[in-house]
């Protein structure tokens, strides 16, 4: 098939239909995108070679691994930046503090909380502990939630990025940290952490240190369920 170009728009358009309606034929999607049978006909190609479609008894539905991905192709297509989560961990031993320095914008080489983003499936606590493990090579233990938190972080007083932090606490047994390749990692002492005495440590993690080290919070985890009926089931 030879290659056919399509705006964004028409590319929102298809998806957009895909993600409004289970099941669709071809004929339907002309009608709810209003794109040329040849542009639509490339795309569905394209699409269902890539397994983000699946074309069946002459209708078309995205993928379950499509469907994980509608919100980020949501942002994508309609070109908007989301406030991106984020799990952020307290990992303390005696009294020290283990702190990361960043080597990626934002807050590259400043020293922060270990962290990261959750991978679809896993467990808030599941997340903070890979996290910390591949961080510093340290076996963390989650031990509790402590705060959520929404930062934003502007430039010349323009939104740059939107973090919502998950601050959570965890046990190590030992302090045998050790550098991988998110950047570097050392032990400081906590009360100087805390004054201001280590420098270049990102100021909302030292808010965060001050404010929610001896809090604790409640975070619920349910489990929903989908079936092919369309119906849904909230798991116990």
């Amino acid at each position: 098939m030879d290659e056919i170009i399509l705006t964004s728009q028409e590319r929102l358009k298809i998806f957009k239909a895909l993600c409004e309606h289970k099941n669709l034929t071809f004929n339907q999607l002309v009608k709810e995108t209003n794109v040329q049978s040849n542009k639509l006909a490339y795309q569905l190609h394209f699409m269902t070679r890539k397994n983000f479609l699946v074309h069946a008894k002459g209708t078309y539905a995205l993928t379950a691994d499509a469907q994980q991905r509608i919100p980020y192709f949501s942002q994508i297509l309609k070109k908007e930046v989301g406030v991106l989560p984020v799990i952020l961990g307290i990992v303390r031993f005696k009294d020290k503090i283990l702190l990361l320095q960043r080597k990626k914008m934002p807050y590259k080489g400043y020293w922060g909380l270990f962290g990261g983003k959750q991978i679809n499936g896993e467990s808030i606590p599941e997340t903070i502990e890979r996290e910390v493990f591949e961080e510093c090579g340290l076996r963390a233990r989650f031990e509790r939630y402590n705060a959520i938190v929404h930062e934003r972080l502007t430039l010349d007083n323009h939104p740059k990025h939107s973090f919502l932090f998950v601050i959570t606490t965890l046990a190590v047994d030992s302090a045998d940290a050790r550098e991988q390749t998110e950047g570097k990692v050392a032990w400081f002492d906590f009360i100087e952490t805390l004054d201001g005495s280590v420098s270049k440590v990102i100021p909302s993690d030292v808010y965060f240190l001050k404010t929610y080290t001896n809090s604790s919070a409640h975070i619920d985890h349910v489990v929903m369920s989908e079936h092919a009926d369309d119906s849904l089931t909230l798991n116990g």
